[in-house]
């Protein structure tokens, strides 16, 4: 699907800043910062700015292209994720590095969270559940000789 295309059904403006900033979101794995992305795009836009690349993430987190993971990055900062699929994170707590948990084990917990649990939240709480977000904690091991 044509960036242009994926603008238009969220209501996007489609400006050469945003698809500039949504090319280098979805070419990376690595759930960049907003910093980190700003040092990718500038190669390309050297008059792009750290606050429209700010704002550009914003724009995207509420239209659903993206999934902003807060606090994983240095200083807590936040990173970004623009695979739209929903699938779970490994996080280090030691590092804040992030990892995207393998697709068949991400389907298969959240394939196990039963719906009549969610609907019993849903109505003690009076809330309208969306989305489930999991994200797995703990440290990366040094693998053993």
């Amino acid at each position: 699907m044509q960036i242009q295309q994926i603008f238009s059904e969220q209501g996007l403006r489609c400006t050469q800043q945003r698809k500039s900033v949504y090319r280098a979101l979805v070419s990376s794995h690595a759930h960049p910062t907003a910093d980190e992305l700003h040092r990718t795009v500038i190669l390309a836009n050297p008059g792009i700015s750290l606050a429209t690349v700010y704002n550009t993430l914003e724009a995207f987190c509420r239209a659903g292209l993206t999934l902003k993971l807060p606090g994983t990055g240095t200083n807590g900062s936040a990173r970004f994720d623009a695979a739209r699929d929903n699938h779970l994170h490994a996080r280090c707590r030691r590092t804040g590095a992030l990892a995207d948990v393998p697709a068949e084990f991400s389907k298969q917990i959240l394939g196990n969270i039963s719906p009549n649990i969610l609907k019993q939240i849903e109505k003690q709480l009076g809330f309208s559940i969306e989305q489930v977000h999991i994200e797995l904690l703990g440290q990366y091991q040094k693998p053993s000789p």
